[in-house]
């Protein structure tokens, strides 16, 4: 018998989720209209490469900051909405306020030039196939 993983979301969890659903599906439809040849993609040409050696320099000192579960490139987010502003994007477990952590334990703002966006995105565990 076939188990099917359905999420533990509640209510609020899956009214954001699809808040963040159509904000960003807003921001690529806009994006796709502002540029020649209808399909759009976030990140392009110096843009992407930009990131992309950001991201190769700068990935495993970010993964040793406590909480943090993964590294990528993004587009910054501001109160669940996108910004279209290019950055790493930082994955934790959970946000930790500023005062509560260690100033050697906070994330930086930006690093090498390129702004981060921290995201909570919970633990990250393998799972069986």
């Amino acid at each position: 018998m076939k188990k099917t993983l359905r999420p533990a979301w509640s209510k609020e969890q899956g009214e954001a989720g699809l808040r963040s659903f159509e904000s960003w599906n807003r921001f690529f439809a806009a994006r796709g209209k502002s540029e020649e040849g209808g399909a759009s993609t976030p990140l392009t040409g110096a843009d992407a490469a930009r990131l992309a050696a950001a991201r190769a320099r700068h990935e495993a000192p970010l993964l040793g900051y406590p909480n943090v579960v993964g590294v990528a490139e993004g587009i910054r987010t501001r109160r669940g909405k996108p910004t279209g502003e290019s950055c790493l994007t930082v994955y934790v477990t959970h946000k930790v306020p500023a005062r509560e952590l260690a100033v050697a334990d906070r994330l930086p703002r930006s690093i090498g030039g390129v702004p981060i966006d921290v995201v909570a995105v919970g633990p990250i565990e393998a799972q069986a196939v």
